[in-house]
């Protein structure tokens, strides 16, 4: 019987009700273990299968999960596609056409043990699903996600997507413990039975089904006194039943438990096993965890033995499972075979992360050094790309030792490579370095082939990334000849994308936009996605350094799109960090504070992304004189970290701008020390100028001596030209820094109006006090007075209020407006910040009592 989810279910029917009216939802139905989760959905599930099509699948723990495991067990037609491989995002757009094609309801139960393919495809989905006629229930148990929990990544990706939702289930109360007892008829003390269960129903229940008098200790005693109960052969079966896991079907649960089929049945008489849909399980995990604990290591072995020679002959395909069951009764060869087999196939499906946990088990049985060396460099790879990279390297590190013992020069070579990649992705950039040179004169010793044209591309990576265009140059075209010489577009995209890059960090614009657009287009057209993303990220990225904003909005807004229609997340959070940055120039603050906030409160959010995320928002809340404090110090200390002027100079010039807002000028001089003489040697006109006008203003050496950005140069030789050079560039408040020690106090005048318009205080105050400090004629304040609004909205923020007070979704502000949807989700959340309201509803409510909304 439900006790106590009346109030649940009818919400997970209201939402359903949406759904099949054509907006689809998303719910996350969280609890603790044994709570109800799968009572209630399953109560859900039996009162609306009249009214739509029904699909229930889900996750165990029995072994790693398989790809798309809990997908493939509700929507079985998809599993061709999975076996068959290829470009997930199709199989992700196949799967959302298949469960958007009929009005219904999907239930994907205990996804805290899902494979990362699953969740990909729960992420894909989410972000669709508003015009599918589906309801997703997806139930996990929240006490046992941790931080760093796969699914606490999704929850975060999708915290502000409007169809998506979470539920709690709770312990039951007193009252409800009472309910069950009465319905079990027992003398129980409903008090003392919730306090020894702690309200938490399945075990309420196995204390009940097993008389409730005489309470067992733990509810381990209380499942195992109902198995006690049956007969030895029913005892064999529910043990085969623990090992093999849910799904079984009665024949091979009587095969493994080498007893009949009546015994099966007797099984299910007493309620031990119950069917659904044609399969044989446990009621609950805990169940089948109590009685395979319960088996003796012997016991267990024999089982194991059984089910992997009974599936070996029914579904060899299944190598998940059949390395697990190889692995419970020791046959080595077995699991090596078989986890190496569902490594790949996991792999394949982008299950990376089970992937990983597959060639673990396969090197734990594994002897022999070549096998061995060949799985340490299929899981350095798959943690590589799952962000585990102390592992990544280590296995790495094992897979070089066995090569160098066997003297295979080739993959020594390549393993080399990829400790320079890995190194860099952890910051020891020494590392990468010394790796990077040691895999181009391992490879040169072999004739050139695709590993050594690799190793001179990650060579020239490196160099770009340490700002010197000479050496790039010569490892770049070495790279690109050679990998056009073996037809390896990836190879020639990627060495390509690091000589545009490195022009542009030269200055030579043009020549280095011709290389990433080249880059770009060789990847669209071999369809390489990630080397079209970084062609995108490094095209945008460098716009935004030398305030090339139109430039910068082209590509970022285009590779934002192109990463979030394939859920590359990673690529699409570090180029919304570089937009954050561009829209703090442009004095778009409540969009850039927007952008970066969501990068910086979302857990997981990768070292790379969070230096320029922090940065923005540091220099947002300086100058508007909130406290910056914490973002700038995790901008700065992220920089220190990584040591490349392209992370440190906008950290470091971040901090030197808060200095002398707040009144610290002094500090600036010690404060850009280092990066000022890095800058120098590196001869970055954009760096070596903004760090030379906050050097200026700290009273600290200024001459640069080299290349100064135009605007710059303009600035520290007061030409008033630099005014209107800013004022080209479309940023306001480098305009008025331009205006600031022009002796003539007129010219300031329009820079501090535009700065109070832009609500910098901070900023107004600063300049205001330097002109007092240089002897400088003060500017006439304008008069204060109401800007607008009495939240200080700005024009544009009003309007997409007014289409909310209309009731309109942010697709249809996004058309009504000619924006993009991210664009009117920053100014939504610009709306909420500054009404102080969590909700739509209630901002729309608190603008009307403001009279900012007709009543």
């Amino acid at each position: 019987m439900l006790v106590e989810r009346e109030a649940l279910l009818a919400e997970l029917v209201t939402d359903l009700d949406d759904a099949l009216a054509g907006s689809g939802r998303v719910v996350f139905l969280g609890g603790e273990a044994g709570v109800g989760k799968t009572a209630l959905v399953r109560s859900l599930a039996r009162a609306v299968r009249s009214r739509c099509r029904v699909r229930i699948g889900g996750a165990d723990n029995i072994t790693t999960p398989g790809p798309l495991g809990a997908v493939q067990d509700a929507i079985p037609e998809i599993s061709a596609s999975v076996t068959a491989g290829g470009d997930r995002i199709r199989l992700f757009q196949k799967l959302r056409d298949l469960i958007g094609s009929t009005p219904g309801l999907l239930v994907l139960e205990d996804l805290h043990w899902a494979d990362e393919a699953t969740l990909d495809a729960l992420r894909f989905l989410a972000r669709r699903i508003e015009s599918a006629p589906v309801l997703v229930v997806v139930t996990y148990r929240h006490d046992e996600i941790t931080a760093r929990h796969p699914l606490t990544a999704l929850l975060g990706d999708l915290a502000t997507v409007s169809e998506v939702r979470r539920m709690l289930v709770p312990p039951l109360t007193v009252d409800g413990v009472a309910r069950l007892v009465a319905a079990s008829g027992d003398a129980v003390d409903p008090g003392a039975l919730h306090l020894r269960t702690g309200g938490n129903a399945f075990f309420v229940t196995e204390s009940l089904a097993v008389g409730g008098v005489a309470l067992p200790a733990t509810v381990s005693d209380a499942i195992l006194a109902r198995v006690a109960r049956l007969t030895p052969a029913a005892q064999d079966v529910a043990a085969a039943a623990a090992i093999v896991g849910p799904g079984a079907d009665a024949d091979l649960l009587a095969r493994v438990g080498a007893q009949s089929v009546d015994a099966v049945d007797e099984c299910v008489d007493a309620g031990v096993l119950i069917e659904l849909d044609g399969a044989l399980g446990f009621r609950h995990e805990l169940a089948r965890e109590a009685v395979e604990a319960s088996l003796s290591a012997v016991r267990r072995r024999q089982l194991h033995g059984r089910a992997l020679h009974a599936l070996t002959e029914r579904t060899p395909e299944d190598h998940r499972a059949l390395a697990h069951h190889a692995a419970g009764c020791g046959d080595e060869a077995a699991v090596v075979a078989h986890a190496a087999a569902a490594a790949e196939k996991a792999a394949h499906a982008s299950a990376h992360r089970e992937a990983a946990e597959h060639y673990r088990l396969a090197l734990r049985h594994c002897i022999g050094s070549a096998e061995r060396a060949a799985l340490f460099v299929a899981l350095s790879y798959e943690c590589y790309l799952t962000d585990q990279l102390p592992e990544a390297l280590t296995a790495r590190q094992q897979a070089l030792e066995l090569h160098e013992l066997v003297g295979d020069t080739l993959r020594r070579g390549d393993d080399e490579r990829w400790l320079s990649r890995l190194s860099w992705f952890s910051g020891r950039g020494g590392d990468a370095e010394r790796y990077g040179r040691r895999a181009v004169a391992t490879l040169e010793q072999e004739p050139p082939g695709v590993e050594l044209a690799w190793a001179y591309s990650n060579y020239a990576q490196l160099r770009m990334l340490a700002e010197d265009p000479e050496e790039v140059e010569f490892w770049g075209r070495k790279a690109l000849d050679l990998a056009r010489a073996l037809g390896r577009q990836d190879i020639e995209s990627h060495a390509l994308n690091n000589l545009g890059t490195a022009e542009l960090q030269s200055g030579r614009v043009e020549q280095g936009q011709r290389d990433l657009t080249r880059s770009l287009e060789i990847a669209r057209a071999a369809d390489l996605p990630e080397h079209v993303a970084r062609a995108y990220t490094n095209l945008g990225s460098s716009a935004v350094l030398q305030k090339r904003f139109a430039d910068a909005h082209a590509a970022l807004d285009a590779g934002i799109a192109f990463c979030e229609d394939r859920d590359l997340d990673s690529w699409a959070c570090y180029m919304s960090a570089c937009l954050s940055l561009a829209l703090v120039d442009e004095g778009r603050f409540e969009e850039a504070l927007a952008a970066a906030d969501s990068l910086l409160d979302h857990i997981g959010t990768a070292p790379v992304s969070l230096m320029p995320a922090a940065g923005a928002a540091a220099r947002v809340l300086a100058r508007r004189g909130s406290d910056a404090t914490a973002r700038l110090t995790l901008a700065q200390q992220l920089a220190v970290e990584a040591g490349e002027l392209q992370r440190l100079a906008p950290a470091v010039c971040a901090a030197a701008e808060h200095a002398w807002l707040t009144g610290d000028a002094g500090a600036i001089g010690a404060l850009t020390a280092s990066t000022w003489e890095l800058a120098l040697a590196h001869d970055e006109e954009w760096a070596v100028g903004e760090l030379a006008w906050w050097r200026m203003l700290g009273g600290a050496d200024f001459e640069a001596g080299r290349r100064v950005a135009e605007p710059f140069a303009l600035m520290l030789a007061g030409d008033p030209r630099a005014v209107s050079a800013w004022s080209e560039r479309g940023c306001p408040v480098w305009a008025a820094y331009a205006a600031m020690l022009d002796s003539d106090p007129a010219a300031v005048d329009h820079g501090i109006r535009v700065l109070d318009g832009l609500g910098a205080a901070a900023v107004v105050d600063a300049i205001l006090r330097t002109r007092r400090e240089r002897g400088l004629a003060l500017p006439r304040r304008p008069r204060a007075q109401a800007r607008g609004n009495p939240a200080q909205l700005t024009a544009r923020e009003l309007e997409v209020l007014g289409l909310l007070g209309e009731g309109l979704s942010t697709p249809d502000i996004a058309e009504r407006l000619i924006l993009s949807r991210r664009t009117v989700e920053h100014h939504i959340a610009a709306v909420l910040r500054k009404l102080g309201e969590p909700t739509r509803g209630r901002a729309v409510a608190a603008a009307t009592r403001l009279g900012l909304l007709p009543v």
